[in-house]
């Protein structure tokens, strides 16, 4: 429910109004006693916008459209409900994703917006509610039945432009384009086919082509995943000839017409792979933009310099650096040329989740083999294995393709697909730093500010705090973790409304329990990780694939976290954050892995799982010693060292997992070599 005063709203804005600089609104939004926000975080209760950003899909309207309960409304909004002095009932602001919607006007007078005038004009808000459709968006998270959902989503292959630029096979030498017909629809089809069975991984690019001339090609290029293939050119050069040749290939190939191309993958055909076309790095190429770009060439202007402290401009260059990507994807066995980051659809993820979801559900209950699917055991988890892969396409070389049915398998693919959308908020930071018309502003402070920081502050290392933290980091390795630290930088952090998100939720509880715990994942997820917050798979993950169910996962041991670091493909460095985490007391303990520890601890009124480890922290004290602010929250007394007391458990060291995002706080990020 929106806000009905100021001062419970937070406000973020993205795209240019006329007449107004970000500043102006700025000051406009705290001038009423409401909470101006750089980025969308999840407690952002409005984001003003344009229509432009709206169809240009922008890193913040898709933040938004992934949250509930923020509103995507227009400026008039805004302006109005300053006059009035109280945020006004947003149904007549609201944007939708039909440009052809009425453009509501709002209630106030038209001198209250004659700055905003021009621009209300050309937005095209309706009073039409964000479905699910747009707000599955960065965090992943869906509700409903899944395959419901995944039909209701919007086709990617419609363009919101016909400026589009889709980008030619890799393997096309030719000079033309992509066709785009009157409808948007985009005449581009990737297609793949996986069957371990017969050691197939298969991929097939069928591309409706035009040249400048106005001669059309149907494109075909085919072969083994992760090698060049063979290709061919068919058609005329007329038109409907060259679209009797695509539709024909792409039917030959799945056994579905074009028109038909989202339903069900036909068995023993290449599926469709439904792509995200709208963050395309050329998409931004238009003829103002070049001018832009042009003009600025001519005036040889000094390139701008970063405003930031060195220690940060480093992190932005390890957390957004491009290559360490590339190793990350490899490592996984992603096939990031026939899907770049940030190019796999919403609809695309639900699947693979989905499917996922289906093999750890016949990893529990193999008679689904039969009841469900009509098969053997071994042929039904065939058959879905062949389903992922196809779906989410992978590089295995000449090996033939795995069977999924084991729970370190599932739970690698299940990190895969978390990675592709934390890596996918990462990348569109990246594109969107880009942008020509911010040119004046170098492009880390670009990164920086589009993780909407509430605090990042370099920790000097001559201060008791570092030292305090430092001692933290190096002596919580455990005795089975062959790992070495060096500190580059360690950083104070603090999130937008996380502070006050948890101290509504869990600020006046019974039996507080706050620890100073340790989170680390792969440095190309924390451009999701710092500008989102940490988050919990979505409802169509499997909860095989993860050992105390689906929630957000903590360590008393630094070496425990780091091991989730994958330093080895980010040059040996990586991130660690200590999290300030309300943990309850008691906590429901498990000896043993226990994937429906979310449902069963909520049955018991706890707040969080303990996995209890065998090798455990000697003692605790309060972390006010590190910090004044973390007064009354505990952390490990390194300088007791560790015990070995608690017997016949199945974990060497502890692990906290809490099923609510509330219950975290981000206080520091550590940029650390590790070895």
């Amino acid at each position: 429910m929106a806000p009905r005063t100021f001062k419970k709203a937070i406000v973020a804005v993205s795209g240019t109004f006329p007449g107004y600089k970000q500043a102006d609104l700025k000051t406009l939004v705290e001038g009423q006693g409401a909470t101006f926000s750089s980025s969308v975080s999840q407690d952002c209760t409005h984001l003003v916008t344009t229509e432009k950003d709206v169809e240009k899909g922008g890193v913040k309207f898709k933040t938004a459209c992934g949250i509930s309960t923020c509103e995507v409304v227009n400026l008039a909004w805004l302006l109005e409900s300053v006059e009035a002095k109280k945020p006004l009932p947003v149904k007549s602001y609201l944007f939708t994703n039909d440009s052809s919607s009425p453009v509501p006007q709002g209630n106030g007078d038209a001198t209250a917006v004659k700055k905003e005038e021009k621009e209300v004009k050309k937005e095209k808000g309706g009073a039409k509610k964000r479905t699910h459709d747009d707000a599955i968006g960065a965090n992943g998270a869906a509700n409903g039945e899944d395959e419901d959902e995944s039909k209701k989503m919007k086709d990617s292959q419609k363009a919101s432009s016909k400026k589009l630029v889709v980008p030619l096979d890799e393997g096309c030498t030719l000079g033309y384009s992509v066709h785009i017909d009157d409808s948007g629809l985009i005449w581009d089809g990737t297609l793949n086919q996986t069957n371990a069975g017969q050691n197939n991984n298969k991929f097939y690019r069928i591309q409706l082509l035009v040249s400048p001339s106005s001669d059309y090609r149907t494109w075909t290029r085919w072969g083994r995943v992760g090698e060049p293939g063979q290709s061919a050119v068919l058609g005329s050069g007329g038109l409907n000839q060259a679209m009797k040749e695509f539709e024909k290939k792409f039917k030959d190939k799945t056994g579905l017409t074009w028109e038909n191309r989202l339903n069900t993958p036909k068995d023993k055909k290449y599926a469709f792979l439904e792509r995200n076309y709208e963050d395309s790095d050329d998409e931004e190429d238009n003829e103002d933009q070049v001018v832009k770009r042009e003009e600025r060439e001519e005036r040889e202007e000094t390139p701008v310099e970063s405003a930031l402290p060195q220690s940060i401009q480093n992190l932005m260059t390890f957390i957004f650096n491009q290559q360490h990507f590339v190793s990350a994807m490899e490592a996984l066995s992603y096939d990031v040329k026939k899907m770049p980051l940030g190019k796999l659809s919403k609809r695309t993820l639900h699947d693979g989740y989905q499917i996922l979801k289906d093999l750890s559900d016949l990893l529990a209950n193999p008679g689904l083999a039969n009841s469900k699917y009509g098969r053997t055991v071994p042929a039904a988890a065939e058959d879905l294995s062949n389903r992922y892969f196809t779906t989410i396409p992978h590089v295995f070389g000449r090996n033939r393709p795995p069977v999924l049915f084991h729970d370190k398998l599932i739970k690698k693919e299940v990190e895969l697909l978390e990675a592709l959308t934390d890596m996918g908020v990462t990348n569109a930071i990246m594109k969107d730093s880009k942008d020509v018309e911010r040119e004046r502003v170098h492009q880390l402070d670009l990164q920086y500010n589009s993780l909407g920081m509430e605090e990042m502050t370099p920790v000097e290392p001559s201060t008791a705090e570092f030292i305090e933290l430092e001692q933290y980091l190096n002596h919580s390795r455990g005795a089975t973790h062959n790992m070495s630290y060096k500190v580059i930088n360690i950083f104070r952090i603090e999130r937008p409304g996380e502070t006050d998100r948890f101290s509504n939720s869990y600020g006046a509880i019974q039996n507080p329990n706050r620890r100073l715990l340790w989170h680390g994942s792969r440095s190309t997820n924390f451009g999701g990780i710092l500008s989102q917050g940490l988050r919990i798979a979505p409802p169509e993950a499997p909860v095989n694939g993860y050992m105390f169910g689906k929630g957000v996962y903590f360590a008393d041991m630094s070496s425990k976290s780091a091991n989730y670091c994958c330093p080895y493909n980010s040059g040996n460095m990586g991130l660690l954050m200590l999290c300030d985490v309300e943990l309850g007391d008691p906590m429901y303990e498990q000896e043993y892995a226990n994937c429906n520890a979310a449902e069963d601890s909520k049955k018991e009124g706890k707040l969080a799982t303990l996995g209890r480890g065998s090798s455990i922290p000697a003692g605790w004290k309060d972390a006010g010693s590190v910090h004044e602010s973390l007064k009354g929250v505990t952390m490990p007394d390194v300088g007791m060292g560790s015990k070995n007391e608690q017997k016949g458990c199945s974990l060497m060291y502890n692990e906290y997992i809490v099923y609510d995002i509330a219950q975290i706080r981000q206080r520091y990020l550590f940029h650390v070599n590790m070895r």
